[in-house]
């Protein structure tokens, strides 16, 4: 028997929203990150993409999500998944996780690519159309994996088409052997390539490196792109940067590549699929060079780290960039890539989750992150362990899910909202406005352990009653205050320590 277990992360809910529920057309987008092979694996050991219930289909969509990015759906290659098997480090992790793991829960690497095809335990092709096509039907859009940078070591190409790859001498070889590796094609001669790398780390060792100062290989990675395209609404490309001709460049050094990849690939498939939707993994601050060559969507990686640093300052500068600057970032918490969000943010998480998904751009989030998950998964597992829901945090996004629904918080106008101290120093608790029409909203959060207090001003119209009514959207706690005394004093606020408030304010 088949059946997704109570401790499903979307919980039911009656959201109900008027706005477009799609990723192309909704402004300030939600987007639901799922590890393909754990999420299918839950409906059974043999289950496929055909096998996810409606009504987890239907839990997204009540969840007020406009798209679902299907992680790790692609075909793994042999190689990796020795590689993922053969880490005595690796395997102490799986252990750690599920206990009495079998070789069967380990996938390989979905990040090492044979081919841009859909896995067989995940129903293929075939299988992942009619995912799409329900997910359509709801009016939720499907993104994808693209893996621009590298290949998996066993792909085709190094047998077939090795000059679409990095190749280095037997010296590079020995001089950095976690970053090259010798390969026998089926000729019987020998190549030096590279693995596929981020320049501050060692290579990744199940993958081989695409060179993109050869034509034909930026070609062919067009080509697989627009293959991919062709399959769903938006791909999430990984170390989009990677690609940057400077930054090529500077890894692999020898000629710069002609021009910058992503301003002609991106170009070509908007030409195919005029509603196409790139978001960009990036990072060392080129979320702007990114968004200039197409991008839709960049990872605001610099908001992440500045709020794992409780570094207020440096959240303030984020917050103090204008609105047009900020709908192109993606905000998270956590994904695949980093620490579950209550691992590393613990009592600091609801002030964490205020700031973030209070900003414009895309509102992303990762399956679990709502039910208070804490383990972190390697990508290279096919399955996960239960945990149990996190009561609080569960209770907290329920409500966040709610409030953010709400037409102001997508279609309004936003601007930081300075918050006055009645200290000498700078204010501990930072804020967001949204305005649409007379619907104002104002988001608070304590960045201290300690209780912080201050006062907020914002403009007044002249016209309306005496008093004003100012709701806590989380606790639906009300208050009323005079226009008069808002403009004279402000609103007093007190928040204790990495608390919260969502406030709206009733004429």
């Amino acid at each position: 028997m088949k059946m997704y277990p109570s401790g499903m992360s979307i919980a039911q809910s009656s959201v109900s929203h008027g706005r477009p529920n799609s990723l192309r057309a909704a402004r300030c987008p939600h987007l639901l990150e799922v590890a393909a092979r754990p999420f299918v694996r839950h409906c059974g050991d043999r289950a496929t993409l055909d096998d996810v219930p409606d009504e987890v289909l239907d839990r997204i969509v009540a969840r007020g999500f406009h798209a679902v990015w299907l992680m790790g759906v692609w075909r793994t290659s042999p190689f990796a998944r020795r590689e993922a098997l053969g880490y005595p480090a690796l395997r102490a992790v799986y252990a750690r996780l599920l206990g009495n793991y079998h070789d069967a829960d380990v996938g390989g690497s979905p990040y090492a690519i044979e081919a841009y095809e859909v896995a067989e335990s995940l129903g293929g092709d075939v299988a992942l159309a009619r995912f799409r096509e329900r997910l359509r039907r709801r009016g939720v859009s499907l993104v994808l994996d693209f893996v621009p940078n590298h290949l998996a070591r066993d792909h085709p190409w190094l047998d077939r088409h090795p000059q679409r790859l990095v190749r280095g001498t037997e010296r590079d070889l020995a001089k950095h052997p976690d970053n090259w590796f010798l390969h026998t094609d089926l000729e019987g001669r020998e190549h030096v390539f590279a693995h596929g790398r981020d320049p501050y780390f060692a290579g990744w060792t199940d993958t081989v490196q695409v060179d993109y100062r050869n034509a034909e290989a930026r070609s062919a990675m067009r080509d697989l792109l627009a293959s991919v395209a062709e399959r769903c609404d938006g791909v999430r490309c990984d170390m989009a940067m990677l690609l940057l001709a400077e930054v090529f460049a500077s890894t692999w050094g020898g000629e710069r590549p002609p021009g910058d990849f992503w301003d002609e690939a991106i170009a070509e498939i908007r030409r195919r699929h005029p509603g196409f939707v790139f978001i960009a993994e990036v990072y060392w601050g080129l979320e702007d060079e990114l968004h200039t060559l197409g991008f839709d969507y960049t990872y605001d990686k610099e908001l992440y780290d500045r709020l794992v640093a409780a570094d207020r300052a440096g959240i303030r500068s984020v917050l103090s960039l204008p609105q047009a600057a900020q709908s192109h970032r993606v905000r998270f918490l956590e994904n695949h890539d980093e620490p579950r969000s209550r691992s590393v943010f613990g009592d600091r998480l609801v002030a964490a989750a205020a700031i973030t998904y209070s900003l414009p751009g895309l509102r992303f989030f990762f399956e679990g992150q709502s039910d208070g998950r804490w383990h972190r998964i390697p990508v290279q597992l096919a399955r996960e362990p239960f945990e149990e829901r996190i009561e609080w945090v569960a209770r907290f996004y329920d409500r966040l899910f709610e409030i953010l629904s709400e037409d102001v918080f997508h279609a309004g106008q936003w601007c930081p909202q300075p918050v006055d101290s009645r200290a000498p120093e700078p204010s501990w608790i930072l804020g967001s406005r949204w305005t649409l029409g007379e619907d104002t909203r104002i988001v608070l959060a304590n960045v201290s352990g300690s209780v912080a207090s201050g006062a907020v001003r914002w403009p007044l119209p002249e016209n309306g009653s005496d008093m004003l009514v100012i709701v806590d959207e989380v606790t639906n706690a009300r208050y009323e205050y005079s226009r008069r005394s808002l403009r004279e004093a402000g609103l007093p606020v007190e928040l204790g320590g990495y608390g919260a408030h969502f406030l709206r304010i009733a004429d």
